[in-house]
């Protein structure tokens, strides 16, 4: 088996890519509707420039020369860290490159500062889910998506002291007994 190495990459590699995004992803319902969504506002903003962000993220992973995944983050604002989306073919999956991945842009975001990394998941993502809360993500929030249904929010906090502060705020609250 070939070993797997990961490279900051500055764009997935082309067919590659697309064709790896389709299969990460395959397993969800595909969704007329939401491709119309999709195609309607691409359409709308044909005609805008693209802005490149600075601080994007883009990490491949690959075996031999086979693009096997990949992961994508990007600042918000000036102290979140926010991984959009990332994929895993299927035959690589439960192998770690996920968690590796994950590892990786824990990594980048202490180099650069951030306090806190974000994403969201689909609610039914398990695997996901249970692989980030392991590395140390907590659950912070659910909501709602018109375009991917219910989601929930991850958070993994960078610094000690934010980690601390995380710990009291969430402990839950005693009442004081009285005295008697």
């Amino acid at each position: 088996m070939t070993a797997i190495t990961y490279r900051i990459v500055d764009e997935f590699p082309e067919p590659e890519y697309p064709v790896l995004l389709d299969e990460a992803f395959s397993d969800y319902e595909e969704s007329a509707l939401l491709s119309d969504v999709a195609r309607e506002e691409a359409a709308a903003r044909s005609g805008a420039r693209e802005i490149v962000k600075k601080g994007e993220l883009r990490i491949a992973a690959f075996q031999g020369d086979e693009l096997i995944g990949w992961t994508y983050a990007s600042p918000e604002g000036a102290s979140l860290f926010y991984m959009i989306n990332s994929g895993v073919a299927i035959v690589a999956r439960r192998s770690g490159v996920y968690t590796e991945l994950c590892r990786m842009v824990i990594e980048h975001a202490k180099s650069k500062g951030y306090t806190a990394i974000l994403s969201r998941h689909a609610a039914n993502n398990n695997a996901v889910i249970v692989a980030k809360l392991k590395l140390g993500f907590f659950v912070s929030g659910f909501e709602y998506s018109e375009v991917y249904g219910p989601l929930v929010r991850l958070t993994y906090l960078l610094g000690n002291l934010r980690n601390t502060l995380y710990r009291n705020r969430a402990a839950p609250i005693r009442r004081v007994k009285p005295k008697a």
